[in-house]
């Protein structure tokens, strides 16, 4: 309805300004006009975050972490994952994935893809909205992805089932 509305203006616009201006005037407008939507559709663009989240930075990271990239491949997965559901469906989510089925599969001879019953008692109800492999993803480049405090379980409870016997 808003659009049609705008739509509407700029066509009444335009034909007032051929009227008054010509040919050169309508260009002038039309030109004015592709400015103001293309305005309005960055705008309408998120914010990219710090590299990392506040929230997830250490002050103090040792040398030695630095050093690993598969460490830093998952820190940036996971510091990414709230700014776009997209980005958790298709890079945060798989890793995460991984991670839960190898931590079932050699902690407590699950295989999560085979036993998903039992692999989402062990994950936990919480937590197995987060990582459960046969869910679709979102699909929507602009919906966020999970908070912090739920990726911090997700974390918790991967460190639970590496340590659980």
């Amino acid at each position: 309805m808003r659009a049609a509305a705008l739509v509407a203006a700029a066509v009444c616009g335009l034909a007032a300004v051929h009227i008054v201006a010509g040919t050169p005037g309508v260009l002038a407008l039309a030109a004015g006009l592709a400015v103001l939507g293309l305005l309005a559709a960055l705008a309408r663009i998120p914010a990219a975050p710090p590299s990392r989240p506040a929230a997830l930075r250490t002050r103090d990271e040792p040398d030695e972490l630095r050093e690993y990239p598969s460490y830093r491949r998952v820190r940036e997965a996971v510091s990414w994952a709230p700014v776009s559901a997209r980005h958790y469906d298709s890079v945060t989510r798989p890793l995460l994935v991984r991670l839960v089925a190898a931590a079932l599969a050699e902690r407590h001879g699950v295989d999560v893809h085979r036993e998903p019953a039992r692999a989402r008692e062990l994950v936990g109800e919480d937590v197995w909205p987060l990582v459960d492999p046969g869910r679709p993803g979102s699909g929507g480049p602009s919906a966020p992805g999970p908070g912090l405090a739920d990726l911090r379980t997700v974390v918790n409870r991967l460190e639970e089932l590496w340590t659980d016997d």
